[in-house]
């Protein structure tokens, strides 16, 4: 990709932000940026997790980016990442995704379960276009459903970046719903407008769950107070054909209803990942999000 073209994706990304600021158009809540890592290099995922973060660090020095790292970068976060669908995924078709995660401590899951629902669409408005309010009687984890962007960098769908809105709502249980879509529409009361029988079992998606664990290494100051905080992340799910591992650099940051950032700071943030793809290429994959190798479209 020459540079050109790298900058004027930028602006056009950059350009989506700031129609975010307008009456006319919905305004986003945050923004997080993704890049599928190579695999090869996560063998072992602790050195993996942190030679990236050097290579992050110093892609950063070299383009003047601050790092303010935490204090236990490499602390180790783990739970168990699961979806469900119908048989046809009828729901990922519609734009639906339900998510179970479950944490663990010292090696043992930890009691209960937390369950999200997201909707998903490549335009902003119809991300809003359904209510993920949850019934009456049922607390969600946030107070707010906001919408929110994911922008895959060197995408598998169109080699470069692939932009999408959505808006989700969360809850925790202590104890798992029936696997129905009834048990779910219940407590969303929106997923009863599907033309889809109550009755539908839900199953986990390719039957498998993903083993995922995350370091939060610290953030990245782009300036104008606009700061991304990291993730470096890994799945590692066992199929029916081996085990697969999806390691994955990101970061996000929120927008502020009273404050835009400038333009300055929105594209060092935008174009950042270009630049770690330009520094080692070796340690980059063709992107895609991570629940897409569950669902059969990446492979």
């Amino acid at each position: 990709m020459n540079s050109q073209k790298i900058i004027f994706i930028g602006l056009v990304l950059l350009g989506l932000f700031v129609a975010c600021s307008s009456d006319k158009t919905p305004r986003l809540n945050s923004s997080e940026y993704k890049l599928l890592l190579n695999r090869d290099y996560f063998d072992d995922y602790k050195a993996g997790f942190e030679n990236y973060w050097n290579i992050v660090k110093t892609v950063a020095e070299n383009n003047n980016i601050t790092v303010i790292e935490n204090d236990h970068p490499y602390k180790l976060k783990h739970k168990e990442v699961s979806f469900y669908d119908t048989e046809n995924f009828d729901l990922r078709k519609a734009g639906f995704l339900i998510r179970q995660k479950v944490k663990y401590k010292n090696e043992h899951k930890k009691p209960g379960f937390e369950f999200g629902v997201k909707y998903r669409r490549s335009n902003p408005k119809d991300a809003l276009s359904v209510d993920l309010t949850l019934s009456e009687g049922y607390t969600p984890k946030y107070d707010k459903i906001e919408l929110e962007s994911d922008v895959v960098y060197y995408s598998i769908s169109n080699g470069n970046r692939d932009i999408k809105y959505s808006v989700s709502n969360s809850i925790k249980l202590k104890e798992a719903p029936e696997m129905t879509l009834g048990s779910f529409a219940k407590i969303y009361p929106t997923l009863a407008n599907l033309d889809l029988p109550l009755s539908a079992p839900l199953l986990k998606v390719a039957g498998v769950s993903a083993d995922e664990w995350m370091v939060l290494p610290g953030k990245l100051d782009f300036g104008d107070g606009l700061f991304g905080r990291v993730d470096i992340t890994i799945w590692i799910i066992q199929t029916k054909t081996g085990e697969l591992r999806i390691p994955e650099f990101s970061f996000d940051h929120p927008f502020f209803e009273d404050k835009n950032y400038d333009d300055v700071a929105m594209k060092r943030c935008a174009d950042f990942i270009d630049k770690l793809y330009d520094f080692q290429t070796d340690w980059t994959s063709p992107g895609a999000l991570k629940a897409a190798f569950l669902f059969g479209d990446v492979k």
